[in-house]
């Protein structure tokens, strides 16, 4: 199998927020925001989970710009961490509307709630595996081909295509995501092979066109 196809996050194509929005409207507040925020940010999914209410929502109101710290991103604990360094997310306007819809007017929870709480032990975070039980129970209900779901990674993946095909340009993408290296980000875009393959096939065609239109020399003679 080709590395490109490796690993893709094979939900529909058409599979985008109208069809997601009836289903997200009937989950319960915490799978809703787990789903809108990764969708809206590529965030990865423990980095989702090392969210704290203070990390989105300050003075009463959704913060702007999300600051990612480095021991919220992935490789950026332990002895043996890489070279990882924080980043900045700007929360768009469907982001900021969801934590709205979240918290409501009510008063914010301590600032150091973690986001995504488990009903086991307090002040604990839901587990990777529950998050992407959640998320896979979400994406079928909207639609996904059950035998092609792959839910780990599906909202981030979702978010990479669609920077990608608002820009076309596969460094923005890359620093969207914070990507340490474009070859990962490429690994994300299976469908940049498939443009390439229309790509070729297009340029093709006037030459085509012409040659057949060609005199042949029987003709000319």
């Amino acid at each position: 199998m080709h590395l490109l196809h490796m690993n893709r996050c094979d939900c529909p194509t058409d599979l985008d927020e109208e069809r997601l929005r009836p289903v997200l409207a009937t989950c319960e507040p915490r799978d809703r925001l787990l789903c809108v925020l990764g969708f809206q940010t590529g965030l990865r999914i423990s980095e989702l989970l090392g969210l704290r209410v203070g990390d989105v929502r300050q003075n009463g109101a959704p913060v702007r710009i999300l600051r990612v710290t480095m021991n919220q991103l992935k490789g950026g604990k332990g002895e043996r961490a890489r070279s990882v360094y924080g980043r900045t997310i700007p929360l768009n306007a469907a982001a900021r509307a969801a934590l709205l819809d979240h918290f409501g007017t009510r008063p914010s929870p301590d600032k150091d709630a973690v986001l995504f709480p488990s009903r086991e032990g307090e002040n604990r975070a839901i587990t990777r595996r529950q998050a992407t039980r959640i998320i896979r129970k979400i994406f079928l209900a909207a639609g996904c081909d059950p035998s092609r779901v792959w839910a780990g990674h599906s909202l981030r993946r979702r978010f990479v295509r669609r920077i990608y095909a608002a820009t076309k340009d596969i460094h923005v993408v890359r620093q969207a995501v914070g990507h340490a290296q474009i070859s990962t980000t490429i690994l994300y875009l299976g469908e940049v092979e498939e443009e390439a393959h229309t790509a070729i096939l297009a340029i093709g065609e006037p030459d085509a066109v012409a040659i057949m239109r060609r005199p042949k020399m029987e003709e000319v003679s």
